[in-house]
């Protein structure tokens, strides 16, 4: 490894805080999927229209088209087309996901939320706080990253996990 002559990256505790709420929150997921049945994991998630590994699939897949945002608004470059999607184009690629996912097992679910969730911690851990701050334009109005992480990205993973929840009879104890 190279030593270098530039001082060392100043970390973000606020960056440093939500990737520990990220790894929580993803933590979670994986020890409740670590308990499905073959049953549960194949049973249908009326609320999402798809399996419960779909939904679980549809999740861990998030963590890097969202990530993918993220990366983005903090670098200030374009928006990738995931962010642009309507809610009609959204759907026709979250039908397409799910087929792609159909059939799937829980451990290949299970490996997508480790490795898609350790990836994304780390990004996420590594971001500066003028990262964090920085705004694009939406058509909702301009939003920060860390909003974006907020809303997006713990607000996806929470809203369809407490589906999951709901489909196999376990709902979140609140």
């Amino acid at each position: 490894m190279k030593r270098s002559n530039s001082p060392p990256p100043i970390t973000s505790q606020r960056a440093l805080a939500l990737a520990r709420r990220f790894a929580a929150a993803n933590d979670e997921v994986i020890a409740f999927v670590a308990t499905l049945s073959d049953d549960e994991w194949r049973s249908s998630c009326e609320r999402e229209g798809r399996s419960v590994g779909q939904v679980v699939e549809h999740i861990a897949a998030g963590h890097l088209v969202i990530g993918g945002i993220l990366e983005a608004m903090a670098s200030g470059s374009p928006l990738p087309v995931a962010a642009r999607r309507t809610a009609v184009t959204g759907a026709r690629f979250n039908a397409r996901q799910a087929d792609g996912f159909a059939g799937h097992t829980r451990q290949r679910g299970l490996r997508a939320l480790r490795r898609n969730g350790r990836f994304l911690e780390r990004f996420l851990a590594a971001l500066s706080d003028t990262q964090l701050l920085r705004t694009t334009d939406t058509v909702e109005g301009p939003i920060s990253t860390e909003q974006e992480i907020e809303g997006g990205l713990l607000r996806h993973l929470r809203v369809h996990f407490d589906a999951v929840r709901e489909a196999v009879g376990r709902p979140a104890q609140r």
